[in-house]
């Protein structure tokens, strides 16, 4: 029975080959230097720590899986494979994936995807060795060159070019599975085959727990580190700690978003850390239960802070950010080319109960993308008047941003200004733009 197929082959030759090269080449010292930076920071105590706590609940899940008969000495490979392409790969995203809220259902229904299945199946055929060899490269070459043509529209033309010719290349590979299918389904069908396509979806779910332990553990270790901080009585570090694990226990964001509310607060006393719990729970219940706001007055915070979710913008808690003083900001998204790309970020601003203004702030930081960052602002500054309130954007102020000049006017009670400030003494003339719609 073979290991490796053909694909797995020549992509091993290669990668053997590339390694010859890095480690036998004068001129490869830099990487070399890398890359044993790279191995250094693996051995580090809490990452090995890490990777034997994983190694080990694996092994007891493929111990396990072996003994329903899930599981086979010839699903070795893949194991490996999954291990290295899931396992570790996840765990090095960890950071990334905890804004990820449907992660856990994202995983498994993953695996599921018509995609998936069929990215499997055509990877049951395969060319012989020597084409192989030959289409790895070909095909690595100009994955790499589209990522360089999407970074940058001048290039359209050149990744609209790639991306026919990856997609001719995969009607061919289907074209050749399907005539494969039909006449050598012998190969497809065997009981391994059907091993292959099931066990790695298998292993991702036994994974999952493990994962989710992780999380949970280094969110807090991340937390627990913020309060040396945040707390400089030990007992009341103690104590925080203790009452954050029985009052938060899995509800992570909760967790996080009451560590930064710590660092905004003096801790003296007992009841100073208790009114931090007591301001977290008072705050979500109001999210869940906001308050009816007067049209004249505002909009109510919590429906504000979700007006431009589906432009991208989401904003994150809506907290107090001193004595009255109410906000909530959305990450600032990249939006154009170059070495510092434009951005735009949403705001808002208020009182405990009442969103008083609402802005849009476009940061240009280079004049000549002043036209694209003009009609970005636009199509946000829209989206956000339609949901705020129920009406477009007025020529004038439409006419104004294209401008890129102050302007504002009063619409149903509000006042939607533009306001432009130019940066002095900026090397590429930058400035940025903010539309404010704020109650009168």
């Amino acid at each position: 029975m073979d290991i490796l197929n053909d694909r797995e082959i020549s992509i091993a030759l290669w990668l053997l080959a590339i390694s010859i090269y890095i480690f036998s080449s004068s001129k490869m010292a830099e990487v070399r230097n890398a890359f044993k930076g790279f191995l250094a920071s693996l051995f580090v105590t809490k990452i090995m720590t890490v990777l034997c706590l994983m190694i080990a609940y694996m092994a007891i899940v493929i111990y396990w899986l072996s003994e329903l008969e899930l599981w086979g000495f010839e699903q070795l490979k893949n194991t490996i494979f999954w291990c290295v392409s899931v396992g570790l790969i996840s765990l090095f995203n960890l950071e990334k994936i905890k804004k990820d809220n449907n992660f856990f259902k994202h995983s498994v229904l993953g695996n599921l995807k018509l995609l998936a299945i069929l990215q499997f199946v055509v990877g049951v055929y395969t060319f012989s060795v020597l084409v192989e060899v030959l289409l790895v490269p070909v095909l690595a070459l100009l994955g790499a060159v589209l990522a360089i043509a999407e970074t940058d529209k001048k290039h359209h033309q050149v990744k609209v070019f790639l991306e026919y010719c990856l997609s001719f290349f995969g009607v061919v590979l289907i074209v050749y599975t399907l005539y494969m299918l039909i006449t050598d389904f012998g190969e497809f069908g065997k009981e391994k085959t059907a091993y292959d396509f099931f066990v790695p979806p298998l292993l991702t779910l036994c994974y999952l727990p493990f994962f989710f332990f992780m999380l949970v553990y280094s969110t807090y270790e991340q937390v627990f580190v913020r309060l040396r901080f945040s707390i400089k009585s030990r007992f009341h570090r103690y104590a925080a700690k203790l009452y954050a694990f029985i009052l938060f226990n899995f509800r992570l964001s909760l967790l996080e978003r009451w560590s930064f509310q710590v660092a905004k607060v003096n801790i003296e006393s007992h009841s100073d850390l208790v009114d931090t719990f007591k301001y977290i729970f008072k705050v979500r219940h109001s999210e869940k239960n906001p308050k009816e706001v007067p049209k004249e007055q505002g909009w109510s915070p919590y429906e504000a802070k979700e007006f431009l979710v589906n432009e991208g913008l989401s904003t994150g808690f809506y907290n107090r950010y001193f004595e009255e003083e109410w906000f909530a900001s959305s990450p600032m998204k990249e939006f154009s080319d170059g070495i510092i790309p434009d951005n735009i970020a949403y705001y808002v601003e208020g009182s405990e109960d009442v969103a008083k203004g609402l802005k849009l702030k476009v940061n240009v930081n280079d004049a000549s993308r002043t036209h694209h960052a003009c009609e970005k602002l636009e199509a946000m500054a829209e989206a956000l008047s339609i949901s705020s309130l129920n009406l477009p954007l007025s020529d004038e102020m439409k006419s104004a941003i294209s401008g890129c000049n102050s302007y504002s006017e009063k619409v149903e009670g509000k006042t939607i200004a533009l306001v432009v400030e130019h940066w002095p003494n900026h090397k590429f003339n930058g400035f940025d733009l903010k539309l404010l719609i704020s109650s009168i």
